[in-house]
């Protein structure tokens, strides 16, 4: 019976199973949570450190309770005398100086001033706002005096002077008019 080119027939095949070339490997209890429980644990270790290293929204702060603000320096509380002009060599700068008084009850640390030139006309043609420079006397002559170091004390009288450079064009050569504009005290200004 040699001439049969059958194959034997194989016990596997007759269950339904087909025949593998490798078999798999055996599957052992529990193998594969210890990877899971460690990726669960660094993934919930890296929302933890996102969250804790987010911006926060600013803390909102109560709103400031109505406070009393310290009287503040008036314009009037300056009152000015002795004043005259000095103009430059080029006939393009102008200083005007004189005394001023502080008749307030604080120290003047700063105060600045609007002068208004006047025309031929009789009106203004250009306007310039600078600040009001302390002097002192010093040997004998008139030196700049920071109010800021060196107040003007209440009831005290100090030189001053203003330097304006350029002039307006078509200046009279008249005092300018001049109007106090801030006035800077220990504690405030105004």
């Amino acid at each position: 019976m040699a001439t049969n080119p059958r194959i034997p027939d194989n016990p596997q095949t007759r269950q339904g199973t087909r025949p593998e070339l490798v078999p798999p490997p055996p599957k052992r209890p529990g193998s594969g949570l210890p990877g899971v429980l460690f990726s669960l644990l660094v993934a919930a270790a890296l929302i933890a450190a996102i969250v804790y290293y987010m911006p926060r929204a600013p803390k909102k702060s109560p709103a400031p309770t109505a406070g009393q603000s310290p009287v503040q320096p008036t314009a009037n509380q300056l009152q000015f005398s002795a004043l005259h002009l000095a103009l430059g060599p080029t006939g393009n700068e102008m200083t005007l100086q004189g005394q001023v008084m502080n008749a307030g009850n604080r120290p003047i640390i700063g105060t600045s001033v609007q002068l208004a030139f006047v025309g031929a006309n009789g009106k203004v043609v250009g306007t310039v706002i600078q600040p009001l420079e302390g002097m002192a006397e010093k040997g004998g002559v008139l030196q700049p005096d920071e109010l800021g170091t060196d107040p003007i004390k209440p009831n005290q009288t100090r030189a001053f002077r203003v330097t304006v450079s350029p002039v307006p064009a078509g200046w009279n050569h008249q005092l300018p008019q001049m109007t106090v504009l801030t006035v800077s005290a220990e504690g405030g200004s105004r």
